[in-house]
């Protein structure tokens, strides 16, 4: 997983993975693949491909143009109902990252300061997208 991030002992968080970062994501002990990208991204899909290297699979289609908070929602509970260790990506990581940020910040009680700098620590600058920032400040009221 050259392309991977490691964030601590249960998540790691990256780029779209190849089949060689899907073997070795499994023989680094990741049991569930969170997916970001959106079904038309991809050529192959990225289910069957992470069910053949015997990782369990869940996408949250995440579309820039219409973030949804509950998104949030469904990354917490996916990781609650799945075994981690967890590899989160979408086509860079950056969708990953700031879904991941936003998650730590409502249970850590972060301000959109905060969210950003911990997407940053992540290897992402969400301020950057002019749609992240408006995301992250309308989650933060």
């Amino acid at each position: 997983m050259t392309s991977c991030t490691r964030i601590d002992d249960q998540i790691f968080m990256g780029p779209q993975p190849t089949e060689q970062d899907l073997d070795a994501a499994r023989q680094q002990g990741i049991r569930t693949v969170i997916d970001f990208r959106l079904p038309s991204e991809t050529v192959a899909s990225n289910q069957s491909l992470t069910k053949t290297h015997g990782m369990a699979y869940v996408n949250i289609p995440v579309n820039k143009a219409a973030l949804s908070a509950d998104q949030i929602g469904v990354l917490d509970n996916a990781m609650k109902e799945h075994e981690g260790p967890f590899l989160l990506h979408c086509a860079t990581g950056a969708r990953a990252a700031l879904l991941l940020s936003l998650s730590k910040a409502g249970q850590e009680g972060w301000n959109s300061s905060q969210t950003f700098a911990e997407a940053k620590r992540f290897g992402f600058d969400l301020e950057t997208s002019p749609e992240f920032v408006k995301f992250v400040k309308q989650i933060h009221g």
